[in-house]
């Protein structure tokens, strides 16, 4: 951990100290301290692969996170198959 995660990681204490975990995460939230868009591609990422366990085929399983997610079917796909560059 380098020094500005350091002093990044104390920020960040300083802001939820006291709250449950549930309203840490909304106040990070609200604050703009955690990456809305990185949450939304490992959610569709999880929701496929959740499907898929299920046996559902992957491109109904996109279509599905899709829907799940109000986004397009692109959109699921990508958060899918590019997050090692996100």
């Amino acid at each position: 951990m380098t020094r500005l995660d350091e002093k990044f990681s104390e920020l960040l204490i300083r802001e939820v100290r006291g709250l449950t975990l549930r309203q840490a995460l909304l106040k990070l939230l609200e604050r703009g301290f955690i990456d809305r868009r990185a949450c939304e591609r490992q959610a569709i990422r999880d929701e496929v692969q959740r499907l898929q366990r299920q046996e559902i085929p992957r491109c109904e399983a996109f279509e599905i996170a899709a829907d799940t997610f109000c986004c397009s079917y692109e959109k699921a796909r990508n958060a899918f198959y590019n997050h090692s560059k996100n």
